[in-house]
């Protein structure tokens, strides 16, 4: 008999009391938004439902430009109109069991606070009926990397690094427009990181590289980042984290974003 994993019933999710599509895009700035920083798990599940909205809503957008650029490619005589590659919106169950298991976590959110048009501009209540203070806009979560493999090694020099690459990706990094560890300099570095742990109980820990668990906006992905990487650096000089960019940069880690348009 097969074995199949199944989720208890647990507390229902808070929903949230306004429609993800009326969600206005972030300005670059943040002029309009408040950012928070996250260090309660409890918050992040209350945020669950939320979460995983955003995420649905950030590919959904992200789809629509597609397909209206590939439109006008098409209505000006382009032979074979292109479109972006889409990842998949991140699940509930990943998203639940990210910030079920991570050890240590903390994140950060960025929420609307004044009234602005559906594209990020000034407004007021009166123009914009639809806006609410406190739309969930963006997020990103962060914890120690971990792994559960005795024989894992950080080697961004290996072919197995990028075995699963399609052809579209592989053009990418010959290109230049793909960023990676080209002399394997970070990779060396990451391996020498301090770690501890058993692969088979709690996982080797690797307490000084930060790892982006958990990652979704609406304009805001890059900002977040930025933000997420200042603050990294800035920690003591006991609990330094070296931001984990190797999955970043053989393009694995779970993202859920749609850029502000034009």
């Amino acid at each position: 008999m097969a074995l199949q994993a199944r989720r208890f019933h647990g507390k229902p999710l808070h929903q949230p009391n306004y429609n993800f599509r009326d969600v206005p895009w972030c300005s670059r700035d943040l002029s309009a938004s408040t950012l928070s920083v996250v260090t309660k798990r409890q918050h992040l599940v209350d945020s669950i439902a939320e979460l995983t909205l955003l995420c649905n809503e950030a590919t959904r957008r992200s789809q629509a430009r597609n397909d209206v650029s590939s439109s006008s490619s098409s209505s000006w005589g382009s032979a074979v109109p292109t479109k972006k590659k889409l990842t998949k919106p991140l699940s509930i169950e990943y998203i639940f069991d990210r910030i079920d298991t991570d050890d240590p976590i903390w994140g950060l959110m960025v929420r609307t606070n004044t009234p602005v048009s559906f594209k990020g501009r000034p407004s007021n209540f009166k123009a914009s009926p639809l806006w609410k203070r406190g739309m969930l806009q963006g997020f990103i979560t962060m914890t120690t990397f971990t792994n559960w493999q005795s024989s894992f090694r950080f080697d961004s020099l290996s072919d197995m690094a990028f075995g699963q690459d399609d052809d579209e990706l592989e053009e990418e990094m010959k290109s230049g427009l793909r960023k990676y560890d080209k002399d394997g300099s970070l990779a060396k570095e990451l391996e020498a990181s301090v770690k501890g742990g058993n692969p088979h109980i709690e996982g080797i820990v690797y307490p000084r590289i930060a790892e982006v668990s958990l990652f979704g906006g609406l304009g805001c992905g890059k900002v977040n980042s930025s933000l997420f990487m200042c603050l990294c650096s800035e920690s003591n000089s006991n609990t330094t984290l070296t931001l984990h960019l190797a999955n970043l940069l053989i393009g694995m880690s779970p993202i859920a974003t749609a850029p502000t348009p034009d």
